[in-house]
């Protein structure tokens, strides 16, 4: 049987809203279009490495990064965002290549640069 006939199938044999709604969305997903990365992809992870690079280095204070929830070793500082907020370098940056708001209050990090 064809993919088409089985979904055809599937169509008529849905007595309930939520098995065809479900249905329509598998015959309408396309594989290939998820899988397709962003254009700005690999540009979004360098602008947010030279993004991180420029905020200023300060001490964790026994703080946590709320990104990895863990504390700031001592004498290893953090990475200060303009709302105020100190994160480790690399979880900004792992953050910033996906977000451009602070990972703790979403304050807009690309106005503020």
């Amino acid at each position: 049987m064809k993919y088409k006939e089985l979904i055809s199938l599937f169509l008529k044999m849905a007595t309930e809203s939520n098995v065809l709604s479900s249905c329509i969305i598998d015959a309408s997903f396309d594989m290939d279009e998820a899988l397709t990365l962003h254009p700005n992809f690999g540009h979004q992870i360098a602008v947010s490495d030279s993004l991180v690079a420029n905020l200023p280095i300060v001490s964790g204070d026994g703080g946590i990064c709320s990104v990895c929830m863990e504390g700031f070793q001592l004498g290893i500082g953090g990475k200060r965002v303009p709302c105020g907020h100190v994160h480790h370098a690399a979880c900004l940056s792992s953050w910033f290549s996906n977000n451009n708001s602070c990972p703790l209050c979403r304050f807009n990090i690309s106005i503020a640069k």
